[in-house]
């Protein structure tokens, strides 16, 4: 976005500026709670004709629906809010983005700079409570902006680190009565402060194709940093080129198509056996991770037979993550999207010198797919009331639209997607695994229908994560965003009630129980929301089929049997104690 020279203009004000850097960087909505030490901000958001302003009833809920709009869209999300209690609401969602390398801009109230340190109201400084502190284990950047003429230097560094490598939130603390001052500005386009980062070893690529092109029994295990990268592409045409065969961790589930031949479906907690027996199994000789942190949900806390039997290689952005876990043969420190299509070529050259790749995948036993992967046949064909978890999913299968994105909450609901749900290419899934904060999949979901207005959205979420989040469905409503809802009902912390039987003395911990029914569909009715209530399979796809029509926001609720566990034995084990050493 080019600007004219400053020369032939008055000097700007700082809200000018600030706002024109927003524009340069592609970002077009605002989630926030106003309050008046951000007030010269959200008026001018508010009066922008080409921005626009989301109210949302928590700024917890603000942050959540910037993370969601990020996931989608691939750009820049911004949230704000108020000084004081307003900022801290923020945190949690922050603390999602930046544990799920989430690209977001902050931006925080404080009071007028003549005030601060005298303990004005909401003053969140280093004097009292350090608001800038609190953001920066969160954050790739936090500071507060002291004056008209550092705003650009702090706004250009917060985008440059925000955009740049692995990407992640940033926040600028900015007292109130700086906005509206002016500030001769010389106006730096983004190319020219921040660069796409595409550069790599060629070296080490080169080795890698080497020891691909070699194994007889490669695998390819896919994160979420493959879809940050716009990868998936290119994963694909790599595992087909050699054959080897693919699983994702738990983040990174759809991004390869689970209905591919080549697809192992999800390795970690609550994933697929058929994943975790073929890597941990004695044929993998060659492992190759992509954009997948290895942490304990992947990798069943850090089981050793993760190893190959001969190389294992790293392709990672951020470095931190090279060998962190595991000892790595060949790293690859880069863009996911730059080195797979490096990968692709060096291996084409080499076939057409007539050098063949030594898979012998395709002589082996076809893989199982769909509900044959996931087990529990008995579970998804059930004709009982309430519903089984395996049974509904299987129902919304059928009729889950194929440009769908599926946002899951956290709890045992999360696990039932994670293995009952089964994605494929123009379908997207999306979780936050790394913070796992309840109350996201809920809010996330309608950031991303503003990102992606030309998809359906739905969010899959349980009773627990309604009752944090849901007053947020109102800011659906309010502004008419056609997210579908679909809460997963059995009166309790699922997760927690049973995990809760599996460590510590055995106890049940019923607090989690609920005594008496939450009515979740009246609840969305009386917000205004289209609402179903559903506890036998022959209801579940009528009810999709209305809420897709209704154009608006819907809710779904499902009356499911609470007897039946989610598939936490690992998790449990995990929290326990136990060690998975092999």
């Amino acid at each position: 976005m080019a600007m004219p020279p400053r020369s032939s203009q008055p000097p700007a004000r700082v809200i000018e500026v600030f706002l024109n850097y927003l524009r340069a960087e592609g970002a077009r909505v605002v989630f926030g709670v106003p309050g008046g030490l951000l007030h010269p901000f959200f008026e001018a958001v508010d009066e922008a004709e080409d921005l626009r302003l989301v109210c949302t009833k928590h700024e917890g809920g603000a942050a959540f629906m910037a993370d969601g709009y990020a996931r989608v869209s691939g750009q820049l999300s911004v949230c704000a809010s108020t000084a004081g209690p307003g900022a801290t609401n923020l945190l949690t969602g922050v603390a999602v983005a930046y544990s799920d390398g989430v690209p977001m801009l902050v931006i925080t109230g404080q009071p007028p700079t003549h005030n601060l340190g005298k303990g004005a109201a909401q003053e969140a400084t280093r004097e009292d409570i350090d608001i800038v502190d609190m953001f920066r284990p969160v954050t790739k950047y936090s500071t507060m902006v002291n004056s008209p003429a550092s705003l650009a230097l702090h706004l250009r560094r917060a985008l440059r680190r925000a955009l740049s490598g692995r990407q992640g939130p940033v926040h600028l603390n900015i007292p109130v009565d700086l906005w509206n001052q002016p500030l001769d500005e010389d106006w730096f386009d983004p190319k020219t402060y921040r660069t796409e980062t595409t550069t790599f070893d060629r070296k080490a690529v080169q080795r890698a194709a080497d020891a691909l092109l070699s194994a007889e029994y490669p695998v390819i295990l896919a994160g979420s940093g493959t879809r940050a990268s716009g990868a998936q592409q290119h994963l694909r045409a790599l595992a087909e080129l050699l054959p080897a065969r693919v699983a994702t961790s738990p983040r990174g589930k759809g991004l390869f198509s689970e209905d591919h031949v080549l697809s192992l479906g999800v390795l970690g907690h609550a994933g697929h056996a058929q994943a975790r027996e073929t890597i941990f199994g004695d044929e993998v000789d060659v492992l190759l991770t992509v954009g997948a942190a290895l942490d304990e949900t992947t990798t069943f806390s850090w089981d050793r037979r993760l190893l190959p039997r001969r190389s294992l290689l790293q392709l990672d952005i951020d470095p931190d993550q090279l060998g962190r876990n595991y000892p790595v043969d060949i790293p690859l420190v880069g863009d996911a999207q730059s080195i797979l299509t490096e990968l692709v070529y060096h291996l084409h050259r080499a076939m057409r010198e007539g050098r063949a790749a030594a898979s012998r995948w395709e002589k082996d036993a076809p893989l199982l797919r769909g509900a044959e992967r996931s087990g529990e046949m008995d579970m998804r064909l059930a004709d009982t009331e309430p519903v089984t978890p395996q049974r509904w999913r299987a129902e919304l299968q059928a009729v889950l639209p194929e440009d769908a994105i599926v946002f899951s909450d956290v709890g045992g609901h999360m696990l039932f997607n994670i293995r009952h749900l089964h994605f494929r290419d123009t379908q997207r899934f999306a979780l936050n695994m790394g913070f796992a904060s309840m109350g996201h999949g809920t809010c996330a979901a309608i950031g991303a229908a503003l990102a992606s207005p030309e998809r359906r959205v739905f969010a899959i979420v349980g009773d627990g994560c309604f009752a944090m989040n849901g007053m947020e469905l109102l800011t659906a409503v309010e502004y008419q965003i056609p997210v579908v809802w679909i809460v997963e009902n059995n009166n309790m912390h699922g997760i927690t009630w049973h995990g809760s039987q599996m460590i510590g003395s055995g106890r049940a911990l019923d607090c989690v129980k609920l005594q008496r029914a939450t009515h979740i569909a009246s609840i969305g009715r009386a917000m205004g929301l289209d609402a179903w209530t559903v506890s036998r399979a022959d209801e579940v796809i009528p009810a999709v089929r209305g809420a897709l029509k209704c154009g608006g926001p819907a809710l779904i609720e499902v009356i499911v049997d609470p007897s039946i566990p989610p598939p936490l034995v690992d998790r449990a084990k995990s929290i326990s104690g136990a060690a998975n050493d092999g």
